[in-house]
């Protein structure tokens, strides 16, 4: 079996970040999201994984590498995608690479508890062409869903208005080659009237079960998100560090006041502060006359100094110093600084990028 994650897109809903990075290599628990389900796989035994990014992409690859960090023999290859044609068109992109073999198709910003080995096993037991991991929601308007009658899949519709199901339809699907067969036949569709056609899920899906092949699903009863908006990643970040955190130091910790599960990495050292777990500190970090409240995650070479932080996510290298009021449920990129001056009349003085936003306290 095989592989085939998507880190392609523009992100455009995780603006001023993905103005520089791509969106698959944000942080959460201090680790790019992107590595998570490339465990996934490689837990499955998958050595062969295909990597679809966006033309030109060479951070990607360089982030990644050739697979070998992952594991034993796990190789990684990458795709580019020439422009975008819809979530399910990197499947045709990759035919020749997947060749007659099933495969994992994911996209690369979706985390979940608890592996895949239990869904894959469901693939198998009922001998299906193509399976879904599918999420039982309220907010089912905003996502495709799927149609169930007897254990099978007998359609799939794009944000539906009026109820049809309340299964979502997350975005990790195993499949037979059986699939390659749609892009020969299938129509793209353009449902947002931008001009342009595109392969969604329920294009490919609905020419699979319409044309007799058995689609099937099993439902993720832990917790699943679809990181795409800046409170999708500080949520996904929160329930990481309460399943994962560990209470580690590998830095030096100083006149401190530590509770619950704190990690903190080489090199970084923490004093005179409060950190109440859980929190991930990665290597390098310096932690001086601080507060790092629950849920908060720190990127490597930042710096804390007299401020107040919790369920948050620093990216690297930031400097945040010397304020007077807490920050709170924050997302800070890599390099920036965050602090406070003394003026008369007070006033703030701000630099904010294209698609920035910001809230200050009254």
């Amino acid at each position: 079996m095989k592989a085939l994650i998507l880190a392609g897109g523009r992100g455009t809903r995780l603006r001023p970040l993905t103005h520089t990075k791509n969106k698959h290599m944000l942080p959460i628990g201090n680790r790019p999201m992107i590595e998570r389900i490339i465990k996934d796989a490689v837990d499955l035994g998958i050595k062969d994984i295909i990597i679809n990014i966006n033309k030109g992409d060479k951070e990607m690859p360089e982030l990644l590498g050739d697979g070998k960090r992952f594991g034993r023999g796990v190789k990684l290859h990458y795709i580019e995608q020439p422009e975008p044609n819809g979530m399910m068109y990197p499947i045709k992109l990759a035919e020749k690479l997947i060749g007659d073999e099933e495969f994992l198709f994911s996209a690369g910003d979706n985390i979940l508890t608890g592996g895949l080995k239990k869904h894959y096993a469901d693939f198998k037991k009922k001998k299906s062409d193509a399976h879904v991991l599918v999420v039982r929601r309220p907010d089912y308007q905003n996502f495709g869903v799927a149609v169930m009658e007897d254990d099978k899949i007998v359609n799939t519709v794009e944000k539906p208005q009026e109820f049809v199901s309340d299964l979502v339809l997350s975005a990790i699907y195993f499949f037979t080659p059986a699939v390659f067969k749609a892009f020969d036949y299938a129509k793209p569709i353009d449902p947002k009237g931008t001009g342009k056609a595109e392969y969604y899920p329920p294009v490919i899906n609905n020419w699979l079960i319409e044309n007799g092949y058995t689609f099937t699903a099993s439902e993720v009863t832990g917790w699943w998100k679809d990181t795409g908006a800046p409170e999708d990643l500080i949520l996904a970040n929160r329930l990481i560090l309460e399943r994962e955190c560990l209470d580690e130091c590998k830095g030096k910790v100083k006149d401190s006041k530590i509770e619950g599960n704190v990690e903190i990495g080489k090199g970084s050292v923490v004093k005179n502060s409060i950190l109440r777990g859980p929190i991930s500190i990665a290597d390098n970090v310096t932690v001086e006359n601080a507060y790092i409240g629950p849920f908060t995650s720190i990127g490597e070479g930042s710096v804390i100094k007299d401020a107040e932080i919790e369920n948050s996510i620093l990216m690297g290298n930031c400097n945040v110093h010397n304020l007077h009021e807490r920050l709170d449920s924050s997302l800070i990129g890599w390099n920036a600084e965050v602090t406070t001056k003394e003026s008369l009349p007070k006033a703030d003085t701000l630099l904010i990028g294209d698609d920035s936003k910001v809230i200050l306290a009254k």
